[in-house]
């Protein structure tokens, strides 16, 4: 099928927990009235009966990790992937595998959003300075050179739970207590921790466009305090103050003065210029980026990024990714 033959058939990839996730949820009907066709390519499937689609928007990062891990039924279905995009290598996919690696081990990661800046406008924003613990019994010597607290993430940057479990160290002396929380030879990223008042800016790119929302992050912590450990994913999505009663003593909640200074100082011109110099950097169409604004100097800090986040609140997504969908199909 060549560009001219384009039928506007649209096929996704992802599980029925992202589908719901991803802000997919009656596409299929909007896209139809706008000249899409969709359907749901199913990996755990033989693909032969399939004709080409002429386009591909997937998530496959689950299906890589088990495959790392073992998996057989995973391998198969990457296999399955790979081998249908070679028999038809005119279908465009959303995104290609060398360019989302770029953002599934955070070392990796670190390293693209800084070689972003050395390519772009250095001032743009910051890294958090950042090491790597291939093992707790070096923790002494990696965190000499860190200013405390940090922050502990595994090198995995997703598709498991562990994944998105992260501990904030106040303090050198309390490195021990990493063995509570990971193995021994596994791999970690420590980070030193940005002062930022409790918000956190996530950023959503779809394409040339954004979208912007503030939300709750780890209140300011000093020296002082106790390890904190927590799941990224499960902290409250709004400012409410019963939204986050699991960590009640380190979340902000409630605190729209705060948040309307941090509102007052966020960027968006700056922020669009970020995702643009990332999307050159990173070769993606659909990512998110989180923003840090630093105590008093309102420093930017780039602290993660990540491969199709949840479009699920982001005002008018079904249009905005039909409309992105056509332009990249020339309809």
């Amino acid at each position: 099928m060549t560009q001219l033959e384009r039928s506007g058939t649209i096929g996704l990839v992802f599980t029925r927990k992202k589908i719901e996730r991803s802000g997919f949820i009656g596409l299929e009907d909007y896209a139809k009235n706008h000249g899409l066709t969709i359907v749901h390519l199913d990996m755990s499937r033989s693909l032969d009966d399939l004709e080409q689609v002429d386009l591909i928007v997937h998530k496959m990062t689950d299906v890589v990790a088990k495959m790392k891990r073992k998996d057989c039924q995973a391998q198969e279905q990457y296999d399955r992937f790979m081998a249908y995009c070679k028999k038809y290598p005119h279908t465009l996919v959303l995104d290609q595998w060398l360019d989302i690696e770029k953002l599934l081990d955070r070392k990796d990661m670190f390293e693209h959003l800084q070689a972003c800046l050395d390519m772009h406008d250095a001032t743009l924003y910051k890294v958090p300075k950042y090491a790597l613990l291939d093992s707790l019994q070096d923790w002494l010597q990696v965190t000499e050179h860190l200013n405390f607290p940090i922050i502990c993430k595994r090198r995995s940057a997703c598709s498991s739970t562990e994944a998105h479990q992260m501990t904030v160290i106040c303090s050198r002396d309390q490195g021990s207590v990493l063995s509570k929380y990971y193995e021994p030879g596994e791999p970690l990223i420590l980070q030193e921790f940005i002062q930022h008042d409790g918000v956190i800016a996530k950023v959503y790119v779809a394409g040339e466009q954004i979208d912007v929302s503030l939300r709750p992050s780890l209140i300011n912590q000093s020296q002082r305090n106790e390890v904190i450990h927590f799941d990224s994913q499960t902290l409250p999505k709004q400012f409410d103050l019963q939204a986050g009663q699991d960590l009640p003593h380190v979340l902000l909640t409630g605190a729209t003065e705060i948040c309307r200074e941090k509102e007052a100082h966020l960027d968006h011109e700056r922020l669009y210029r970020m995702a643009e110099a990332l999307r050159q950097q990173l070769g993606l169409t659909f990512f998110g980026f989180d923003v840090l604004l630093q105590t008093e100097t309102n420093t930017y800090f780039l602290v993660d990024a990540n491969y199709f986040p949840s479009f699920k609140n982001v005002d008018n997504f079904q249009p905005l990714f039909v409309n992105l969908i056509k332009r990249k199909l020339d309809l």
